[in-house]
């Protein structure tokens, strides 16, 4: 369950942080900075797999060979993880190899947890009114810059650009909303710039609203319209307040709808524009599952749980999440809950109760990384779940003020 703005944040890579005095599996490489040199990416191609047409069958008159067989695709590597670390005078950002080795730290204080992320380049945060990137090899470069009063950060595909969100409030109450891109080497571009009059509320906001950017993909920059000022302890605490929802191009600024009810606020969002949504008021009664606006699936749920957390697979063809009872819906109550992993084609699903276990993200390696917190809360341990068998592989040992970021 999430405790923070960066709830829906789904970012490249798995961030820690850590405090001094804690112990890492090796020692991390020292750090430098460097101002960012931008490069051409380059783009990838992808090889499409054809039918081959059935040769007629011939007498065969000497032997031939057996024609080799295509082999199959190589799993994906298991990605480092992104993590920070809050205990301690001194607090770090830190990349995890998937074994849970320190592959690289670097000390930020103070932690902003919505103000923190992880991409294809490494771990990232914003301080002192400038974006950082912490490299695998321990190089600390500055990616440009970020005003003081950002409110959440995005790190896109290319792991160098990022985005950022604003409000900035006139002395009549009417708040400017603002979503900015930064590229390499090119100028901040502002690409959703949108007023927020709390006399004047319109259908698909709150009365008094911010931007709450939940991810950057190949499909664009997702995010949702969030009452002002809203945060607390409650579980799945944002996703309950991301009832309006959208994805923006960054490059064309053409937005897309993605959810707009207050009854089913987004829980996540999928390769393909697919979105996860969770109904009912109290407790969950259902969960809805939509492809570029259109409706796909609906599943009724029993009503004694409260559901959320969701995460796609790679394929978007079967979606995690965790329920927890709902008499421990509740401010500092001890969460109990029970995984669930749902294949959307037949509608069945498995199981298993992980105490507070917090779903993050469905890697590529076929893993479902998160964290599970203690009773206390006040320590967690970073793990992976296999969602075949639902087996958990812990990183490393339980840590105080850890939390988890992203994988890369």
């Amino acid at each position: 369950m999430t405790r923070n703005r960066a709830a829906l944040a789904i970012p490249a890579a798995l961030l820690v942080l850590s405090g001094c005095g804690v112990a890492a599996a090796v020692t991390a490489r020292t750090t430098t900075v460097s101002d960012i040199i931008p490069n051409a990416t380059a783009a990838r191609a992808s090889l499409t797999l054809r039918s081959l047409p059935l040769s007629r069958v011939r007498p065969v008159v000497a032997a031939v060979p057996p024609a080799s067989q295509p082999k199959p695709p190589a799993p994906a590597p298991s990605p480092d993880v992104v993590s920070i670390l809050t205990a301690g005078p001194t607090q770090w950002l830190e990349i995890l190899s998937h074994s849970g080795a320190v592959v690289a730290k670097a000390p930020i204080d103070p932690i902003l947890g919505w103000m923190v992320a992880s991409g294809s380049g490494g771990a990232y945060w914003a301080q002192s009114d400038a974006m950082f990137e912490l490299t695998p090899s321990g190089a600390v470069r500055k990616l440009g810059t970020v005003p003081s009063d950002a409110n959440g950060v995005l790190i896109g595909p290319d792991g160098t650009s990022y985005a950022y969100a604003t409000s900035d409030q006139s002395k009549s109450g009417v708040v400017t909303n603002r979503i900015v891109v930064v590229r390499p080497g090119a100028a901040a571009v502002t690409i959703a710039d949108r007023v927020d009059d709390p006399n004047h509320p319109t259908a698909d906001a709150p009365a008094s609203w911010d931007y709450y950017l939940i991810n950057w993909t190949s499909a664009g920059i997702a995010f949702a319209r969030v009452p002002s000022g809203g945060c607390g302890c409650g579980s799945f605490d944002m996703q309950m307040q991301s009832a309006y929802s959208a994805m923006i191009n960054p490059v064309t600024e053409v937005g897309s709808p993605l959810t707009a009810s207050a009854s089913c606020p987004l829980s996540a969002v999928g390769p393909g524009m697919e979105t996860a949504c969770f109904s009912g008021t109290t407790t969950t009664t259902g969960l809805h599952v939509s492809s570029g606006g259109t409706p796909r699936y609906s599943f009724a749920m029993s009503g004694a749980n409260v559901a959320g957390d969701a995460v796609f697979s790679p394929s978007g063809t079967s979606v995690a999440y965790v329920t927890i009872p709902a008499a421990e819906d509740t401010c500092g109550a001890t969460w109990n809950a029970t995984l669930r992993v749902l294949d959307l084609a037949s509608g069945t699903a498995r199981s298993r109760t992980l105490g507070e276990f917090t779903p993050a993200v469905w890697a590529p390696d076929g893993l479902i990384y998160g964290s599970i917190a203690t009773a206390s809360g006040s320590m967690a341990t970073l793990v992976a779940v296999n969602p075949a068998t639902l087996a958990v592989t812990e990183l490393g040992s339980a840590t105080t003020g850890e939390q988890f970021v992203g994988i890369m």
